[in-house]
């Protein structure tokens, strides 16, 4: 059994984004974040006092296995998040 099969967690985020920002730069590390890529992910990097980076060990254990918005798997075409078309009808 390869080591990302084990138990996953879950986390549920409550937000406003009518631009889906947070949901495209997860998927953006999703999609890097496969095993043998490790990199460090920035936030605020201009910035002395709120400036935090965080590992995303693509050797070890660290792995996102889906995404949901609003209870669906996110799906993704060229990097753009594709809805349910028919919500909007």
């Amino acid at each position: 059994m390869a080591y990302y099969d084990n138990e996953m967690d879950s986390i549920e985020v409550i937000l406003r984004d009518p631009d889906d920002q947070l949901i495209q730069m997860i998927e953006y590390i999703r999609g890097l974040a496969a095993p043998g890529h490790s990199f460090d992910v920035v936030v605020d990097p201009h910035s002395r006092e709120d400036r935090k980076s965080f590992s995303m060990d693509g050797d070890g254990s660290f792995y996102i296995k889906k995404i949901k918005k609003n209870k669906h798997v996110a799906k993704f075409v060229d990097n753009k998040l594709i809805e349910n078309y028919l919500k909007s009808l």
